[in-house]
């Protein structure tokens, strides 16, 4: 955007410059007409407030009043008649002019930079509301609902360029043991927990959302199945670091997950599908673990607790 800008005042200030030149043969040819043309002088100038910043607008300035010296000097050099104490008193007053549009264009361009940070304040707010509505308030993973959104979007992104994407179906072990020996308000607390967890080590670019009560979806874009089993792992790893109130012997959380690659022509359905596939046989298999399963829907990978 600001280099759009730069191009926007280069061009108006050649624009500008180019009409100064032609006030100023104007003004040199003008005889008794004079008077008017510099009243003419006024309106590129004020384009200029607009347009231009101080320092462009200090360049154009200088510029249109050689131009106009000049033009006015070759004047008074052709016609002897002329007035030239006259002449140089307008040129005088024309000066003062320029002076005071160079004073209020400093007022507006003030006001403009104000008017600018006001929108992005204004637009950074909207975004961060609107983020803030996507988003689960216990665990701050985004809802089901703006999940599918992005997944949506990443699948086409991953279609159109050809890049690897990965999603990963985690389930947090254990919950409703936890709600039931500590209340439902320790069962927060490991959601919370999970939620931090997997932020610690998740990508800028990794979104997190809350697939179901217990259930979170990882989307991992421009990564391939290895690379997210990795990133599963350490997922995994990270939240068996956290601690929670001893429920059945355990005192840390652990979670199981399910990985899988998007390949070229499926819908968000199908992916999430062999990441639910990947899910069940990992928990069948005995939990906290992270499993993929291949074509032939055999176990790719597994990491057993």
């Amino acid at each position: 955007m600001n280099e759009a800008r730069e191009r926007r005042m280069r061009r108006a200030q050649f624009t500008l410059g180019a009409a100064y030149v032609l006030l100023a043969w104007l003004s040199s040819n003008a005889g008794g007409y004079l008077p008017a043309i510099q009243l003419l002088y006024a309106m590129p100038m004020i384009y200029g407030m607009l347009g231009l910043d101080r320092t462009r607008l200090a360049v154009l300035t200088a510029f249109a009043l050689i131009t106009h010296g000049t033009a006015l000097f070759m004047l008074v050099e052709r016609d002897h008649h002329l007035n030239a104490p006259e002449l140089w008193a307008q040129f005088a007053a024309l000066a003062l002019v320029f002076a005071w549009c160079g004073f209020a264009a400093g007022s507006v361009l003030r006001l403009r930079e104000r008017l600018a940070e006001a929108r992005r304040a204004l637009h950074d707010s909207n975004e961060a509301a609107t983020d803030r509505a996507s988003r689960d308030p216990l665990t701050g993973a985004y809802h089901h609902r703006h999940l599918m959104e992005v997944l949506e979007r990443e699948i086409a992104r991953a279609e159109r360029g050809g890049k690897p994407l990965s999603i990963a179906r985690a389930d947090l072990d254990g919950l409703g043991a936890l709600n039931q020996a500590h209340g439902h308000a320790a069962g927060d607390i490991a959601l919370k927990r999970f939620a931090q967890a997997t932020f610690s080590v998740l990508r800028n670019v990794d979104i997190l959302g809350r697939h179901g009560g217990k259930e979170f979806l990882v989307i991992m874009p421009d990564t391939d199945l290895k690379g997210s089993l990795v990133a599963a792992a350490r997922l995994r790893a990270a939240v068996a670091r956290e601690p929670i109130p001893e429920a059945d012997g355990r005192k840390h959380l652990s979670c199981t997950l399910g990985v899988a690659e998007h390949r070229k022509g499926e819908n968000t359905r199908l992916v999430i599908g062999r990441a639910e596939a990947a899910l069940n046989y990992a928990k069948a298999a005995g939990r906290d673990q992270v499993v993929a399963l291949d074509a032939a829907g055999k176990p790719l990978s597994m990491e057993p607790a």
